[in-house]
């Protein structure tokens, strides 16, 4: 794979592909080609020291499923918490036809904070939302210009911020 990023933010459905390949597996019936793929990109990632991440919303969801299938996410990522400024920035993503939701994954992935560490932001959102990633590579130079904008106006640390590259499951696979 050429791009090495450090932190990776996995968003739900990935995750949720991942965990269901999982249960699907213990029940001894093949995964989708979906699953397949979210697995296979989430094993490659999953190397230490790469950093890899959750929102806080996939970490509420994991911790109502079944330990036996949710334990390894909850071991192995650590959920974002939310950053002075996510949600500014969520809105602002909104205005440039975001889904609430796609907006949201974005701005956690710009802001959200590791409190172990601490650092803010991540340097990959790794999604197979093929829209997300379309209307995100479409709009990349008024994203990357708002976000300039917007973080030049913001105290020390969040004007040194950069902004995440937005990744599928699919192109991960077809660079490695």
């Amino acid at each position: 794979m050429s791009f090495q990023p450090h932190s990776v933010l996995f968003d739900k459905g990935v995750i949720r592909r991942v965990y269901e390949r999982r249960v699907r597996l213990a029940l001894s019936t093949p995964p989708t080609l979906a699953q397949v793929e979210a697995a296979n990109v989430y094993a490659q990632l999953c190397i230490p020291p790469r950093r890899l991440y959750i929102t806080a919303q996939t970490a509420h969801i994991l911790h109502r499923r079944s330990p036996l299938f949710a334990a390894p996410f909850l071991a192995e990522t650590y959920a974002l918490q939310k950053g002075r400024y996510l949600r500014r920035w969520a809105r602002r993503l909104r205005a440039l036809m975001f889904a609430p939701e796609d907006a949201i994954v974005v701005a956690y992935g710009s802001f959200g904070i590791d409190e172990r560490l601490p650092s803010i932001g991540v340097e990959a959102i790794v999604t197979n939302d093929l829209k997300l990633a379309t209307h995100f590579h479409t709009l990349q130079a008024e994203i990357a210009r708002r976000f300039h904008d917007m973080i030049m106006q913001l105290p020390a640390p969040y004007a040194a911020l950069t902004l995440p590259a937005v990744l599928t499951t699919a192109s991960i696979l077809a660079q490695a």
